[in-house]
């Protein structure tokens, strides 16, 4: 019986080997497993990381941008809006002029006018007594009637008019004074 014995104890030291490498190798494995696992959370994670503070610099890229673009908006309202203020003073100061300087610029208007487009000068109300000698000085006939503008003239020749009042003239020329003045101002 001691026969018997010594190779079930020969058995079960065998046994117990083999159990001892199945659980050494399994260990192995699972350290492999755990060891690859860690490392692919560890490159996902540094990928995720470097995904996210992508976004965030594009995201503040874009605000950065953003911000620019309203304060260049602001800018050219700014300046637009000077302009406009400084064509509106230099028209209240054309029409505010006294009434010599004043007949003496819309001489000097009605002497550069085209012949071709008529003779008779219609201008305000306000303006027929303080124009009407430069109107004739300067060969043209003073209608009248008369028209509801601030300031300058209108020339008719029959059924065609041609607007000179400063208003019109300031529409027809205001984008080249606002280069004009953007150039000198700005």
């Amino acid at each position: 019986m001691n026969d018997g014995k010594i190779i079930i104890d020969r058995i079960m030291a065998e046994a117990d080997k083999e159990i001892e490498a199945f659980m050494l190798e399994g260990k192995r494995e699972a350290d492999a497993i755990m060891k690859a696992a860690e490392e692919k959370a560890r490159r996902e994670k540094e990928s995720y990381r470097k995904k996210a503070e992508e976004e965030a610099r594009k995201a503040r890229a874009k605000e950065i941008s953003g911000a620019e673009m309203e304060a260049k908006k602001a800018i050219l309202q700014e300046k637009q809006d000077i302009l406009e203020e400084i064509i509106a003073e230099a028209k209240k100061r054309l029409e505010n002029l006294p009434d010599a300087e004043y007949a003496k610029v819309i001489g000097g208007m009605l002497e550069r006018l085209d012949e071709s487009q008529g003779k008779e000068i219609i201008v305000s109300a306000k303006d027929k007594a303080r124009l009407a000698d430069v109107v004739k000085e300067k060969g043209y006939v003073l209608s009248d009637e008369t028209r509801d503008i601030d300031s300058g003239f209108v020339v008719k020749n029959g059924d065609i008019e041609y607007n000179y009042s400063f208003d019109a003239i300031i529409m027809v020329q205001k984008e080249e004074m606002q280069i004009t003045a953007a150039k000198i101002l700005f």
